[in-house]
This record gives structure tokens, sequence and C-alpha cells, in this order.
């Protein structure tokens, strides 16, 4: 039974590389379950587990090019979700840094309105730094700070060079310092942030 499941969702895979919905669907329904429920045992928390379950398969049809039928696709999805849940984890303690250093020199307003308003400025600027960035720049630095994969793996997908995907990290998180270097309340936490992303 499961020899005949593997074969399927081979054809499944090899067709959905050729942007066939109807075998990306078919793979949904079968894999949905089981990485909601990996996902749910990392964040305990549905919202959560079904949004990472989203991002997975919203990904996976956006590289859908590029996979690998032979590999199989369980495997390829549970990495992707391990690492948004990383992600998602990390910006969470990225949070609590940011109010704890506003806290320990005395910034947070009564209310913590201003705390969050400066964080969100904070993400805001990330974000709009990141869309400066030449495309393939800024699809590298998310495929590796984002998603969590290696620079071989990038690299494997780009059809490039290691050395050409270490360069362009580089570059993306020269870029960042630099613009977040005229914030001097929040410059050490950033440091220390893109510091944790090497």
């Amino acid at each position: 039974m499961q020899a005949e499941e593997k074969n399927s969702n081979k054809a499944d895979i090899e067709a959905l590389t050729r942007g066939d919905v109807s075998a990306f669907e078919r793979l949904f329904k079968c894999l949905e379950p089981k990485l909601y429920a990996f996902a749910y045992k990392l964040v305990r928390n549905r919202e959560d587990a079904e949004e990472i379950v989203q991002e997975v398969f919203l990904k996976t049809w956006e590289r859908r090019a590029s996979l690998d039928p032979a590999q199989g696709l369980e495997g390829y999805l549970f990495k992707i979700a391990k690492h948004l849940v990383y992600n998602k984890s990390r910006r969470h303690v990225y949070e609590f840094a940011f109010s704890k250093y506003l806290a320990d020199y005395g910034i947070v307003a009564e209310d913590s309105t201003q705390t969050t308003l400066e964080h969100q400025e904070l993400v805001e600027l990330f974000e709009e730094i990141c869309a400066s960035m030449p495309p393939v720049r800024r699809q590298v630095f998310a495929m590796s700070r984002t998603e969590g994969l290696s620079n071989h793996e990038i690299a494997t997908v780009l059809n490039t060079s290691n050395s050409n995907i270490e360069n362009h990290i580089n570059k993306a998180l020269k870029l960042l310092r630099e613009k977040f270097r005229s914030y001097d309340i929040v410059y050490a936490v950033v440091l220390a942030y893109l510091h944790s992303l090497l």
C-alpha cells in the first residue's frame, strides 16, 4: 500500500513540476494532515499550524519546477515547515529582546504603545531594505534567512555557485547593517539579531 502511494506521489510530483494544479491538489490532500500534525506538535497552536501549512504549500507551488520526483515531497515539506517554525520562534525572541532593550534604557511608554510603534517601524524598515535589494539578492537572502536553506541548497535551486550565494548574503547583511546604523537606540539589538543570522 505504501509503495503504491509512493509511486502515485512520484507521478503527481512529476506532474506538479509541469504546473499541474490537479496534481498539486492531490498532493495537498495526501500530505496536509501529516504536515499539520507535525507543525501543531511544534507550535501547539491551531492557527499558527494552519498558517505554516499554507505557507509551506505556497512555497512548494512557487518552486514546483525545481522539485525532484525521485526524492519525494514529504521530507521537503517537513524541512520547510521546521524552518518556518524556527523563524517564527526567533521573531518572538527578537521582539522580546527589542522590548527589553527599550525598557532597560527607560524608553518604554507607560501603556507600551510607543514600544509597539517603534518595533513596527523597525520591522517595516527591515522589510523596506530587503525590498530595495536586487531581485536575485532578495530571493537568496529570503531562502537563506527565512527558509533556512544552506548555501549549497540555494545554489542548487538557482543553478549557481556557492561562492555567488555567499556573496549575495554578505552584501545583503552589509546593507542591513549600514541602514540600521543610524538607529542608535536599537543598533545594538539589530547587530545582535543580524549576528544570529550568520
